[in-house]
């Protein structure tokens, strides 16, 4: 059923696998859509109370394949704005599952990584794990309405951090910072993962469910205004060039010229 995701099941346990480890797992469209429609799966599956989401190889998710749809056709303004409202349709999906899911974080967890493991309920990190977000210098902003689910998650002034200076932390780091719930040796990664669940494995199943409601109603807003607004500046920002500059000096592994340069350069 899916290409891009590794599903098994095991009991009242689902195991997917981000399937793309020749680019360390980067989200491409096929990827983002076939996440889609898991969640929609999950939302009619009644014998699974737990998923736990990993990376195939040596990497949870390098972030978007930039030579992918999965921003925009082309680098054009309107499909980003539409693509923009996949990418919130997909996180939101993954936050409302009825399901506790968890995301076991491998390696390097970068941009649209950050934003799947954060609308997990729970994130353990090998203690080899990298976390970063270098979405400003490819000229774009953390979207998908994750923003204020990571001013949420790790308060503005680490969100700042993490956005503005887009420095690699730890998964020592991570946890301090309430990005990761908790730090394990990587060579028992999902040993431990599994132990979580078999800890939640004896609550009641209508209690823990009600209990992720009431938690996920209970923190600030996040899914109102930004997500109407997010898509309109998507658009915007396609609009000045500054996506596909970035993009293009990312995989031409040169420093990317904004437009200050550019006109410079004409005049």
């Amino acid at each position: 059923m899916y290409e891009k995701l590794l599903v098994e099941k095991h009991g009242d346990l689902m195991k997917v696998r981000f399937n793309n480890p020749r680019l360390h797992n980067a989200l491409d469209g096929q990827m983002l859509r076939e996440m889609i429609a898991l969640c929609r799966q999950l939302d009619e599956d009644d014998q699974t109370r737990f998923v736990v989401f990993t990376g195939e190889g040596r990497s949870f998710m390098a972030g978007v394949d930039l030579k992918s749809d999965a921003m925009s056709v082309e680098n054009d303004p309107a499909s980003a704005r539409r693509h923009q409202r996949i990418g919130q349709d997909l996180v939101k999906r993954l936050r409302d599952v009825e399901q506790i899911t968890v995301a076991a974080v491998n390696g390097a967890c970068i941009g649209a990584g950050v934003a799947i493991a954060i609308a997990c309920d729970l994130r353990v990190a090998a203690d080899d794990s990298t976390w970063s977000l270098p979405n400003t210098s490819l000229g774009y902003f953390f979207s998908w309405a994750c923003t204020p689910l990571l001013v949420t998650v790790v308060g503005p002034a680490n969100a700042k951090d993490l956005i503005l200076t887009r420095r690699q932390v730890s998964a020592a780091e991570a946890c301090e910072m309430n990005l990761a719930n908790m730090c394990v040796p990587a060579v028992t990664l999902m040993p431990s993962v599994e132990g979580v669940v078999d800890r939640m494995r004896s609550g009641g199943p209508l209690a823990m469910r009600m209990a992720k409601k009431l938690v996920n109603a209970s923190a600030p807003a996040w899914f109102g205004d930004v997500s109407a607004a997010e898509p309109e500046l998507i658009e915007r920002l396609y609009a000045s060039g500054e996506p596909a500059e970035g993009s293009a000096a990312f995989l031409e592994k040169r420093t990317p010229r904004w437009g200050t340069e550019e006109i410079c350069d004409e005049r």
